[in-house]
């Protein structure tokens, strides 16, 4: 056996040529290029080493991807360089170690009109047949469809039958190919019987196993769909190859001008593009390049890459917004919240950007660079004097992640002195279902640490009780979709009273998020639930902004006076008749100042069809009827339906200001109810045990 080239003769061979040489290893790094292929690349010899081939095929406008696939499928692949090189690549397997070698010619190649091998149209007459197609396009109010071909696994018949049986095989495809152009001398008379021939339509091999169909002046999508299965059912047909009958399939990809109005080179690659996803969702199919989806995934990729980029600018930063204990009347908390300081559009908030990145491994970049951040922030406050408990959000994904665990403990590892108990954990209800035990696995170990875990958004993700059972977190959040409406929506009103019972049966806190007003706090104080964040107490704040929004927090007044207050002596459907019978005041109210009436006539004048009236002489009636304080309702109610009607009929007048002085008196009826109330709460309350 002869002995391989020599180190030095192989130098040597690289300076002398006159092309251009490149070899990369199994995956595609560049080992060695000559001075010929670094000029056409613009790339610095001794820097490429080492490159990724996706640096060389950036500079030389190659279409790596498609090289990659012919390469793995092929073993070899032949195009041209942005400047008109011939490339020509070839796969090296010498026994365990694979390398694949890129030649380019120094001058510019000829362009080559029709492949030897099946003798098909080109690349380059395929462009200018394109190009024309799309202007008549235009012109005509007519379809042009691109399509894509690619057989599917041709390098298994490579493989185990040998190059020569594939080049068999690919004639026999294109001739299959032809043949549809024949057939009633054009692609388009397929769909249209009759119609005369539109010249133009072609069928071109492009590299490897990869053939490129154009067809021309379509009327509609259904006639893209006629032609896409009719080259399906047709290059399915088993092929007789050297003696062999070989089972064919193929994978389309289509892309419709001016759906994708887009340019020539664009449309191919679109076509590409659709004809990849075609063999990755089964082989044998055809695949239509969605131009909205595109745009998107587009627009996601720049965002991902944006934000890396924020990542590494330091755009990114955190603001805190408290957390209120309201019987207790002090701050508990904060939660940080991520934000990006973008230097055209200024503040950016996180349902702008964290969606785009949420399944890429850049959202556990960030999740890291959050942790890090709110820890350091925390010991800042501690040196000035202020132990602040913090919790920061965290996704499915970064939580999930392989080194999540190992992660964590590097940043505890960078601020030794804070108490870990200070850090609080929350992740979305919805993540936690994803992978129940694994999200448990990670919750027990990081309560080894000492971290404790919030459940957010509690109510949005469908848990189950069994759930709520096997995830180990402390706390749930209430979502704020739940709580912005309790005091006008029963609805919500019964389901947050829900979630505060399931919190006190499973021993855990609970936490109301989207608190805005301070009787929405004084509900969630009567219903159980002590600690609230919302815009109501304060809005997220820079962390420089804390400390004196700290110093300067008062309670309000309200939360005092039911400070004392037991929940669980709480009469729910009362509770529920006072805030309904206020609701509809409120109603009524708002529409003397323009708003729509939302009260039906009835729920208006009938005292027994209000939402107050259906407790009243329903659970009402039967739990409290022998009660006078409950009895002595009945009246005042009764004047409420007759005052109301009144005052809605001087307003569709046009009496305004004789609906709003009759209004006050409409006031004062709602307090003597809520005083009523309030005393039959009390004798309720004496009622309960302890």
């Amino acid at each position: 056996m002869a002995a391989p080239a020599s180190p030095s003769l192989l130098a040597g061979l690289l300076e002398l040529s006159r092309d251009g040489i490149l070899i990369a290893d199994a995956g595609f790094r560049l080992l060695e290029l000559n001075a010929v292929a670094a000029d056409l690349a613009g790339l610095d010899p001794a820097g490429a080493r080492g490159l990724a081939i996706e640096a060389f095929g950036a500079a030389a406008a190659l279409p790596v991807p498609a090289v990659r696939q012919a390469l793995a499928e092929t073993g070899r692949w032949q195009g041209s360089s942005a400047g008109g090189q011939a490339v020509r690549a070839l796969r090296i397997d010498e026994g365990a170690e694979r390398r694949y070698l890129f030649v380019l010619s120094a001058a510019p190649a000829a362009p080559v009109e029709v492949d030897p091998l099946t003798e098909l149209p080109t690349r380059a007459p395929l462009i200018e047949r394109l190009d024309r197609a799309v202007a008549r396009a235009r012109a005509d109010n007519r379809l042009v469809a691109v399509i894509c071909l690619d057989i599917d696994r041709f390098k298994a018949v490579n493989d185990q039958y040998g190059h020569p049986t594939g080049d068999h095989l690919l004639r026999k495809v294109a001739g299959r190919l032809r043949g549809i152009l024949r057939a009633d001398d054009t692609l388009a008379r397929v769909a249209e019987p009759g119609a005369p021939a539109r010249p133009g339509d072609t069928v071109a091999r492009v590299g490897g196993d990869e053939f490129v169909i154009l067809a021309n002046a379509l009327p509609n999508m259904d006639a893209v769909e006629d032609i896409l299965a009719r080259i399906l059912a047709l290059t399915a047909q088993p092929c007789e190859v050297d003696g062999r009958l070989l089972g064919v399939s193929t994978s389309l990809g289509v892309t419709v001008y001016p759906l994708d109005a887009a340019d020539t080179e664009t449309l191919l690659r679109h076509a590409d593009q659709a004809m990849y996803e075609a063999k990755q969702d089964g082989r044998g199919r055809y695949n239509l390049f969605d131009a909205a989806r595109d745009q998107r995934v587009q627009s996601r990729r720049h965002v991902v890459g944006r934000l890396r980029q924020a990542l590494r600018d330091d755009e990114l930063e955190l603001h805190f917004q408290p957390k209120v204990n309201l019987r207790q009347g002090r701050m508990v908390g904060l939660e940080a919240l991520l934000r990006w300081r973008h230097p055209e559009r200024g503040l950016v908030m996180p349902g702008e950007f964290l969606p785009q990145v949420e399944h890429d491994d850049l959202i556990v970049e960030i999740g890291t660079w959050v942790i890090r951040r709110a820890l350091a922030q925390m010991a800042a406050w501690r040196a000035a004097g202020l132990d602040l408990a913090v919790s920061v959000n965290v996704a499915a994904r970064q939580l999930l992640a392989d080194g999540f665990l190992a992660a964590l403990h590097a940043c505890l590892a960078e601020f030794p002195d804070l108490a870990r108990d200070r850090l609080e954990l929350e992740i979305l209800e919805s993540s936690a279902l994803e992978n129940t035990a694994r999200v448990r696995q990670v919750m027990e170990a990081c309560g080894g640490l000492g971290i404790g875990f919030a459940l957010d958004d509690f109510g949005t993700g469908y848990a189950s009780l069994t759930y709520l059972k096997e995830i180990p977190a402390e706390v749930l959040k209430i979502d704020q979709s739940f709580v912005r409406h309790i005091l006008d929506d029963g609805d919500d009103l019964a389901l947050v009273e829900g979630v505060i019972g399931l919190a006190s049966a499973f021993r855990r806190q609970v936490v109301a998020e989207g608190v805005e007003s301070a009787e929405q706090g004084v509900l969630l104080m009567r219903l159980g639930c002590d600690v609230v964040q919302g815009y109501g107490i304060a809005r997220p704040m820079p962390a420089e902004r804390v400390p004196g929004w700290l110093a300067e927090f008062r309670p309000d007044p309200q939360w005092a006076r039911w400070a004392d207050a037991r929940w669980e002596m709480v009469d729910f459907p009362l509770l529920v008749a006072q805030y309904d019978h206020l609701k509809w005041v409120r109603e009524l109210a708002g529409h003397l100042d323009g708003g729509e009436l939302g009260l039906r006539a009835d729920e208006l004048s009938d005292h027994h069809r209000c939402r107050f009236g259906h407790w009243y002489y329903g659970q009402g009636m039967a739990r409290y009827g022998d009660l006078p304080e409950f009895r002595a309702l009945e009246g005042v109610h009764r004047e409420v339906h007759r005052l109301g009607p009144e005052i809605a009929g001087l307003q569709a007048g046009g009496r305004n200001a004789e609906a709003r002085r009759r209004l006050g008196e409409l006031f004062r009826l709602k307090d003597r109810i809520l005083e009523q109330l309030a005393l039959l709460q009390a004798v309720v309350a004496r009622r309960l045990p302890g």
